[in-house]
């Protein structure tokens, strides 16, 4: 539920603070370094070209592999769920059945 009809906000699907600096300096650094190789590059100069390109390439690879670790809980939320809550419930459980056997 959205937090302007009266639900409360889950900050749990947030991307983390380490993760959203570290996507912003890979992209920042990144560009800047295309950016770089782009105008200092000759019109006519084939290896200068493919640097811009392999630059680039590595800045978009960088900044997808760190996307894709920063929203991973919500691609794979079963590898996210403690499994001590699922120990507890499963305690509870079995403390309840005991329980009500023996009334």
């Amino acid at each position: 539920m959205l937090p302007q009809h009266g639900g409360v906000p889950n900050f749990s699907l947030r991307i983390s603070g380490p993760i959203l600096l570290l996507l912003t300096l890979v992209l920042i650094s990144g560009s800047m370094l295309t950016l770089s190789f782009y105008l200092n590059a000759d019109v006519g100069d084939l290896a200068a070209q493919n640097r811009i390109r392999l630059s680039l390439i590595v800045t978009l690879l960088l900044s997808v592999f760190i996307l894709l670790v920063g929203t991973s809980r919500w691609w794979h939320p079963h590898l996210w769920r403690h499994g001590n809550s699922q120990r507890q419930h499963r305690r509870r459980h079995r403390y309840e059945s005991h329980s009500q056997r023996r009334r």
